[in-house]
């Protein structure tokens, strides 16, 4: 276990010197071959590194040093930096605990560290937990609120599967949505099968109430404890756990059937803190999810391009369930955490989309490296039987095009990081096609009229964030550019020699092609500032470390953190070829 803590904490810190630097919060300078970080107390780190794209650093493994000595502890590095960080009392402990249990939950990954090899033959769901988590927040793994024993059941690195609970709610607390072809009965027959009528035998009047699974978490920590006075008057009644197990995402909340392959992942209130946000259900996004996924089936399916010539697929989230708490529910100036405790999202499962012969992975997989020291990417494209041109030009388009075609053609911005991209391949690993998933809280719309708008449902209509053009389009910036391609890039050239300028190229080069093509979307384009100079820095560790989103009242009233300006890989080549 020592050897995968050090381990861990070397990997977190070399990333942390290189994220930190490239949102400007760490300022090293340059010192022979190398960088130079100065920090008060007279500590002095060292490494190497190369500037990639957005100006970004891609520090080289292994190369930090700390006054001489190797620097595999990012507390240390936290501790030694704390004055640029800006981190002092609590906030600097809170920083302090959530990066070591990052640490602990990367060590307990790399103790059973598959191949890139072994990753690819897994399938979807169960490859998730081998997965290195957010590519640029530093702290993505802490789970603020998760003991030991909870990292032990619950964390995607476990490896577990898990019952959930399942409760009925009085309907003058719980709201059910679905789509128009489903039914609240449909659902549950085919989610809980023979189990649902035991569960209704527990109630005198089941017509009286919505049933919700729960994260066993959720119900110990936070139905035990705020809806206790609920479940004593009979208003929230606790029903069992469920026949199925279930094996969690990367998310934690996001959990897949593993008993029954055939049914709908479940996305759960889970009010732990990862990364920047608690994992909670906002009410009205979770009950607008079934009308927002009928709204964009719609529209695909009435587009050539996206239906039938990329097929880009959209993993829907076909039923909703949302409960409103009695007593904070009715207190709007409560921090956001305390609206979002109790409700459940049932979203279609990759595993029906999947034919004979293909295999599916996450995008989030593409970067992983296996113990051996191979990437993903690296190994399906010396798999695939063609060059790396080839593979990448068709991986490209694959999900651009049709990223671009949804931003440009009918002004929807999903939120397609890698965690949200899937990436569908044959059994030797040439792409076939992508698909997207996470529609609430996960798709905005353009601050302007498109007759497409007119046809969303009222609370969709109401639910959905309009954006100016070019903060829409921060989308493809922040989660694909900047927070995909730029390390992507630096793994093909260090195991392919693939030069990094030559996948800006292609992507240079099927921006300009849709536009070309499409010269109805000539003025959004130019609106979107996809070829602009420069575009602003999103530092989600800048927001993270400050630490003041947390407890505030609407989880979304400002899009992302942004500090200063980088370089646009798309508006121009690099000269020394870093683009």
């Amino acid at each position: 276990m020592a050897t995968a803590w050090r381990q861990a904490g070397a990997l977190i810190t070399h990333k942390m010197l290189g994220e930190l630097s490239y949102e400007g919060i760490l300022l090293p300078t340059v010192d022979g071959d190398g960088y130079l970080l100065s920090l008060p107390g007279g500590v002095s780190y060292r490494f190497r590194a190369r500037r990639g794209a957005f100006e970004s650093w891609h520090v080289e493994p292994g190369s930090a040093t700390r006054d001489g000595e190797p620097a595999w502890d990012p507390r240390v590095l936290v501790v030694d930096a704390r004055e640029s960080l800006g981190l002092t009392g609590l906030r600097l402990a809170d920083v302090l605990g959530e990066l070591t249990a990052t640490v602990a939950n990367e060590a307990a990954r790399l103790a059973h560290a598959p191949t890139a090899a072994e990753l690819i033959a897994m399938d979807y769901d169960h490859a998730d937990g081998y997965l290195t988590g957010h590519p640029r927040l530093v702290l993505n793994k802490g789970r603020v609120g998760f003991s030991a024993s909870d990292r032990e059941r619950y964390a995607p690195e476990a490896g577990r599967e898990f019952p959930v609970r399942w409760f009925a709610v009085h309907r003058d607390l719980a709201s059910f949505r679905c789509v128009a072809e489903l039914s609240e009965e449909q659902l549950l027959v085919e989610e809980l099968g023979e189990q649902l009528a035991a569960f209704r035998r527990r109630l005198s009047t089941p017509d009286d109430y919505v049933l919700v699974p729960v994260h066993p978490w959720q119900a110990d920590e936070i139905l035990g404890t705020l809806y206790a006075g609920e479940i004593a008057e009979g208003v929230v009644v606790p029903l069992g756990e469920s026949r199925d197990h279930y094996v969690p995402h990367q998310t934690v909340r996001t959990l897949a059937n593993a008993s029954h392959p055939t049914r709908r992942d479940v996305k759960t209130a889970v009010s732990v803190r990862n990364t920047l946000v608690y994992r909670g259900l906002a009410a009205a996004a979770t009950l607008a999810a079934p009308a927002v996924t009928t709204w964009l089936r719609s529209v695909s399916a009435a587009d050539p391009l996206l239906d039938k010539e990329y097929r880009f697929e959209l993993l829907g989230e076909i039923a909703s369930v949302s409960v409103r708490h009695p007593l904070f529910g009715r207190l709007e100036e409560l921090p956001y955490r305390f609206h979002e405790t109790l409700g459940a999202l049932w979203r279609e499962p990759l595993r029906t989309r999947i034919g004979p012969g293909e295999r599916a992975l996450s995008f989030a997989a593409l970067p992983y490296r296996g113990p051996d020291g191979e990437a993903v990417i690296t190994r399906l494209i010396r798999e695939s039987g063609v060059d790396t041109e080839e593979w990448l030009t068709t991986w490209l388009d694959l999900f651009l095009t049709p990223l671009l075609h949804w931003l440009l053609r009918y002004g929807v911005g999903f939120c397609p990081h890698g965690q949200n991209l899937i990436l569908v391949t044959d059994e030797r690993g040439l792409p076939l096609r992508a698909a997207v998933k996470d529609f609430a809280q996960g798709v905005d719309l353009m601050d302007a009229d498109f007759p497409e708008y007119a046809t969303l449902a009222p609370e969709a209509n109401a639910d959905m964030l309009r954006w100016a053009p070019h903060l829409l389009a921060q989308s493809l910036f922040s989660s694909v550019f900047a927070g995909q391609l730029r390390f992507l890039a630096e793994i093909l050239l260090d195991d392919l020699g693939y030069p990094r300028s030559a996948l800006w190229h292609q992507v240079r080069a099927i921006v300009r092609r849709y536009r070309d093509e499409h010269p109805e979307s000539v003025e959004r384009f130019d609106a979107c500032q996809l070829f602009a100079a420069d575009v602003e820095r999103v530092t989600l560790n800048r927001e993270h470390l400050a630490g003041k989103g947390f407890d505030k009242v609407e989880r979304d009233d400002e899009f992302d953190v942004r500090f200063g300006r980088a370089k646009n890989p798309l508006a121009a080549p690099d000269p020394e070829g870093a683009w």
